[in-house]
Order: structure tokens, then sequence, then C-alpha cells
């Protein structure tokens, strides 16, 4: 029995052929990209240099070369967290949405620095952020960063991150978007939405590997490494290079996860219905669980601009023994508990349980769906 895969917000899956082929063919041909002036260096090399000037041309930034590859988003988001300079009592923002991946930094940065961190009002039962409130909070308390979680992993709430940007402009505040969950659903321009620095993983929505996410840096202010290493230029330094992407890029490129992640972005600009194909999917979905009282579903009401992904309490089973049901006699795919967001369960009010996410993916179709309709009809008849 095939696995219906809905567990999409993790990483998608399957990935396109073309993906595959590319991380196949990097394996096989291959080498240190730009470590030697010889052929096979050289031609990996063009590998990189042509996926940094996708995803620049992806989120409207002017300079390749501000590209920066990390392997994960995490990674990313750590090191701008870490790389900008703060003061005592400096004021961080963030919202009810943030993954563990920023969270964690925050915490040790309020630990170490005394930062206050303040979370963005949004109305808990509309969930709609209140920018009114957040403006009278940047007046009171002038913001140093605003962090913008772009997309929910937990409900799909997608962020209004042209107004929260120009609120922080305001105020001169640095924006950091994680867009984890959006680049390549959710169209952004880093310049016209006046973001400083973006961070993206690769193996969500952009359908490439997992083992390569990165950072995408539209500011003057120099971000510190945090990671030390060769780079192959500059050897003589004592210090990283100066220059991006050399200052942040410290050992060896995965250039076979790099060459599937220009694949998959490759996949997403000559597909452009994958979004919608995944909106009416949805829709259907949570017609399905609205069937049954039993099911108390979290999504974002914003039809316009939420992401396809839900997640829900169910009457008599834990989230944990809802998941392994739907796994073992359905070999439907989905993922139990927190999901590394516990502020986003705590605002829903779904912990410290959490809930059963379905997140909906580019090769997801109707019939998985309605597997999903038979699976409920079974248990609830």
């Amino acid at each position: 029995m095939e696995t219906i895969y809905l567990d999409n917000s993790a990483t998608s899956f399957p990935k396109p052929p073309e993906v595959y082929d590319a991380i196949a063919s990097m394996m096989k041909h291959g080498v240190n990209a730009d470590r030697g002036g010889y052929t096979l260096a050289r031609e990996t090399g063009k590998v990189v240099d042509k996926t940094r000037e996708s995803l620049a041309r992806l989120v409207g930034v002017n300079e390749p070369s501000n590209v920066v590859f990390t392997p994960s988003a995490t990674i990313a988001l750590n090191t701008v967290l870490f790389g900008l300079s703060f003061s005592y009592g400096d004021n961080i923002y963030l919202s009810p949405f943030e993954h563990n991946s920023v969270l964690r930094p925050l915490y040790r940065l309020r630990d170490f620095w005394n930062v206050n961190l303040r979370m963005m009002p949004v109305e808990r039962s509309e969930l709609v952020y209140n920018l009114d409130e957040l403006n009278k909070e940047f007046k009171r308390n002038r913001p140093k960063l605003v962090v913008v979680n772009h997309g929910s992993n937990v409900c799909g709430l997608v962020a209004p991150l042209t107004e929260i940007a120009a609120l922080a402009r305001d105020y001169g505040a640095w924006v950091l978007v994680d867009a984890a969950q959006t680049l390549g659903t959710i169209p952004i321009d880093m310049l016209k939405q006046n973001v400083d620095f973006l961070v993206f993983a690769g193996h969500k929505d952009l359908l490439g590997p997992i083992g390569v996410g990165g950072l995408v840096i539209n500011n003057s202010t120099n971000i510190e490494p945090f990671i030390f290493g060769g780079t192959g230029v500059e050897s003589k330094l004592e210090n990283m290079p100066p220059e991006y992407p050399h200052r942040l890029e410290a050992g060896s490129l995965n250039v076979s996860a790099i060459a599937g992640l220009l694949a998959g972005i490759d996949f997403v600009k000559h597909n452009i219905d994958i979004r919608e194909r995944k909106q009416r999917l949805f829709a259907s979905l949570l017609d399905l669980l609205g069937r049954y009282p039993e099911v108390k579903a979290f999504a974002s009401p914003n039809h316009q601009t939420r992401l396809p992904i839900v997640s829900c309490t169910v009457a008599g089973y834990t989230p944990q023994e809802f998941a392994t049901v739907l796994d073992r006699h359905f070999n439907i795919a989905v993922r139990a508990g927190l999901h590394c967001a516990p502020k986003a369960h705590e605002f829903l009010g779904t912990a410290p349980l959490g809930a059963v996410r379905f997140s909906i993916g580019a090769f997801n179709t109707e019939r998985d769906i309605a597997t999903v309709g038979e699976a409920l009809e079974q248990l609830f008849r």
C-alpha cells in the first residue's frame, strides 16, 4: 500500500525526478567547488554560482554574492542572530509562531545580552496580526530587530511581511524573515519589502534535498562569522575573508545538495500552478475535517495567503495516538506533537501535547485527500 505523505512542512516528498538526477550527476562528476583551477572544480563552481543567481532573482536582490549557503535554515538563522551586534536591553520582536531554530538562539541572546524578547500582537480568535497595536508597541519600546515567521508550520498563517517591515523601518530596526515554509510558494521581494535578512530551507517548497539552506543579505551591516575555516580564497588571512559569501561559508559546500536545489527551483519556476493545486486540495481537506465534531482544526482563515497546513486535536486520542492510527491502519503519514514550535501551540491552546498536522505538497493528489476522508469515515462513523 502506497504511503499517503502529508508531512510536507517537515520536508517535501517526493522530489521532482530532475532533482534526483541532478544530485546523482553531481555525485558522479562534481568535486570541491572552485577549490582549484582545473576544469572539474570550475564546472562545479558554475553550478553553485548559477544556484546563487537563481535564488537572488527569486527574492529580488541584485547581488548573487549575497546568497550564502549553509547546511540548513537552522544554521542560517543562528548565523544571523549570533552574527549581529546587540547591546544590553535591546528590544527584539518575534511572533507567537516562531520555530525553535529562532526561539532557542533568542533565549541564548536574552540570557547573554539581557535583550528583551517582545511578542508581536496577534488576535487569537481571527489569527490576524494587530498592526496598530504593534506600532504602538514599537513607539513604547523601540525595536532593534524584528524577526518575522513568514509562514507558520503549525497553522499556515502567513504574516503581513510588507506592513511589519515598513513599521520596523520607521524605527531603523533590522528585519529578519524566516521563510523556511514560504519561499517557493509565497512571492518575496526583499528590496521592495524592506527585508534585511532572509533565511530559506532548500528541502521544503523549493523541492530540493535535505542538506542545504541559506541566507540572503540585503543590508550593509556586516554579519560576524561564528564558524571559521577554509574558503578557497584569501588563504593567507588569519581571519575570514571580508566579502560575502566567503565570509560566512567556511568549509566545503554540499555541492550535490546545491545541484539538487537548483533543479528544484527550476521545477517550481516552470510549474506555476503548484500553489493553486495545493490550495484546491487543502480546501477539500478542510471540508473533510470539518464534517466531524471530534476534530478541531487550526488553520489560517485567510484563503488568499495561507499555507496548506492544518493542525488538529481529535477527541479520544492524543496527537501521537491518532497519528499512529493513521500510519499503521491507513498508511497516512502526518506529524504529531509540538512541531518544534511550542509557543505556537501555547498560543493556539494545544499545548502541552500539541496536535496532529496535515501539510500538503506539490505531488499530493485528490486520491490522497479522498483516502484521508475514508480513514475519517471508518474512525468516526
